[in-house]
């Protein structure tokens, strides 16, 4: 069986029925030979060969992560026939289970951890692949490269497009908010970046996103992020923390104008579903976790003095962003009956004067924009 080069890691909780249209979506990919030259360009071990021109089929494997899915227990029946197509192209589907819900960050920790690949690509279950998106992945690991995978970048970064689904259920507010996110998805720095300057782009110029779908990220940089990085039980903003933590490993970065990855937004749990219970509004709450960690970090390990400022204030304002949603969510989604617990639980986790603080912000904005 050949061995991988990319891994792709897709954690389930309570979405297992949109699997088999992902699993579709991977097995519909297109991996022609295109360009002349390129056939020998996958030699990524000593002892193995990955050509073009040979395989039959991306050199891949799936890890499926069952996060402690309520319906779980139905994964080995949905995944079995697919590990029978896999098979037959040489690729492995596995099959790894926590016995209880961890959240996403650590679903994707355990992903990266198990991962054969020299690059993992994180996916959502409820999303999809476009046809070429691993050939796009492929061309951007050897133009970064300058022809071989021995020099490719770190990141390989390309563009998502987001559908959202029953749009006749959304109002103004919601579509405007789909409309943004859109863009944002599509936000791509096409070229190269290295070392301090990626972080830079995405956190100062917002020239590139910091979603974790629709990237390669190199094995050994996430593995050496998740060792860093405590245990910690989060399934909003994981993107933005894991995405930090690597971009203070000073990676290599590569950007394309090429569309990799199809985003369906729909029932997430920043989505406009109605919030009845307290235990899916603590998951919310988790958002706070996520600073938390990143501001503890910049305590002991601050930015240099030449940069600091810039950066501590644009992360500042992305926290103030995250609880200012929260409170919007709070208000809209929480049930009537759950208001008050829901936001005393919003206080212990964000801080009640913190969060008093963004009200009032809040607060000012909109007398200010209605005067």
């Amino acid at each position: 069986m050949t061995v991988p080069l990319i891994s792709l890691s897709v954690p389930v909780y309570g979405t297992e029925s949109a699997l088999p249209v992902l699993l579709d979506s991977i097995l519909a990919q297109s991996f022609s030979t295109g360009s002349v030259g390129r056939e020998d360009a996958f030699s990524h071990k000593e002892d193995t060969v990955h050509s073009l021109r040979s395989l039959r089929f991306p050199p891949i494997e799936i890890l499926i992560v069952n996060d402690g899915s309520p319906c779980g227990d139905a994964l080995p029946k949905i995944l079995k026939p697919y590990k029978k197509k896999f098979k037959t192209l040489g690729v492995p589907l596995i099959l790894l289970e926590h016995r209880k819900n961890m959240g996403l960050f650590e679903a994707r920790r355990t992903g990266a951890m198990a991962a054969s690949g020299e690059w993992v690509c994180c996916i959502d279950s409820d999303d999809t692949l476009p046809p070429d998106a691993l050939l796009n992945f492929y061309e951007g690991l050897l133009a970064s490269g300058n022809g071989t995978l021995a020099n490719a970048a770190d990141i390989i970064h390309g563009k998502m497009d987001l559908t959202v689904r029953d749009t006749d259920k959304i109002d103004a507010e919601d579509r405007k908010r789909f409309a943004q996110k859109a863009e944002i998805v599509k936000s791509v720095f096409n070229g190269s970046l290295s070392g301090n300057e990626i972080l830079d782009n995405f956190l100062i110029k917002k020239e590139h996103n910091g979603f974790l779908c629709a990237k390669l990220f190199r094995t050994r940089i996430l593995r050496s992020v998740y060792e860093k990085l405590p245990h910690t039980y989060c399934i909003n903003a994981e993107d933005l923390l894991l995405y930090f933590f690597i971009l203070l490993e000073k990676p290599s970065y590569y950007g394309i104008d090429k569309t990799v990855y199809n985003y369906s937004q729909d029932s997430g749990i920043t989505s406009t579903n109605q919030i009845t219970n307290l235990e899916r509004w603590e998951k919310v709450c988790s958002t706070s976790s996520v600073f938390t960690l990143i501001f503890s970090y910049l305590d002991e390990h601050p930015f240099p003095e030449d940069s600091a400022p810039a950066l501590i204030k644009e992360l500042r304002a992305i926290c103030n962003t995250y609880l200012a949603s929260n409170i919007n969510q709070l208000k809209r989604l929480v049930s009537p009956s759950l208001q008050a617990e829901a936001y005393a639980m919003l206080c212990d986790y964000w801080g009640e004067d913190y969060v008093k603080q963004i009200e009032k912000a809040n607060a000012n904005t909109c007398t200010s924009g209605a005067l």
